[in-house]
């Protein structure tokens, strides 16, 4: 499997299902801006929520042929095996498509993954063991924690006003080595500083 990532925002996504997994993937899908739509006969609590919200749009009701057609991605989270191969059956080459229950039948896989700002992370064992993949999960995103969403804002910033410096290509390079030092991370004072230092070059 090679890994990308994907930008969803304003794209199709059809959800079939929507229990627990269902749920948890929409979360995500809702954080990206796709336009999404649900097809099952029942949805949980928080689907019925962002429906009222305008969110995204829901059919309750078992797939049909016309929903598949045209969507850019397919996510299938049931775990009704007529209803998988139904969807499997009409889903064109070129879509993207993952079944939840079985890695394999799909051409795309969702990795377990967390953000902290402008920083993802993403674990996957490739179906392998997702029970190692949600420990590594949790013990990345105790070592990478909540102090990386504002310092990875600093270093986009930060690299943004170093590229339109009149300066050398090596001395640019010098100033984003520079910010990855773990000072800047645990002080905004340091932060303060440098972009006051990087003021002077202007």
């Amino acid at each position: 499997m090679y890994t990308v990532m994907l930008d969803l925002k304003d794209r199709s996504v059809l959800v079939v299902g929507g229990g627990k997994i269902a749920t948890r993937r929409i979360k995500g899908f809702l954080q990206e801006g796709a336009a999404i739509t649900v097809v099952a006969p029942t949805v949980s609590a928080e689907i019925n929520e962002w429906e009222a919200k305008g969110q995204l749009r829901v059919e309750r009701r078992r797939v049909k042929k016309e929903d598949v057609l045209n969507v850019f991605f397919i996510l299938v989270a049931t775990n009704d095996k007529d209803v998988n191969r139904f969807v499997k059956q009409h889903i064109k080459s070129d879509q993207l498509v993952n079944m939840a229950s079985s890695f394999s039948d799909g051409n795309i896989q969702i990795p377990a993954q967390f953000s902290r700002g402008r920083l993802s992370l993403a674990i996957s064992t490739d179906g392998a063991s997702p029970l190692l993949t949600k420990r590594i999960k949790e013990e990345l995103s105790s070592n990478y924690d909540e102090s990386y969403t504002q310092y990875t804002q600093f270093l986009y910033e930060c690299r943004v006003l170093i590229h339109r410096l009149s300066v050398s290509k090596s001395r640019k390079h010098e100033l984003l080595t520079e910010i990855i030092d773990d000072q800047y991370r645990l002080s905004l004072v340091k932060q303060r500083e440098f972009l006051q230092q990087i003021e002077k070059y202007k």
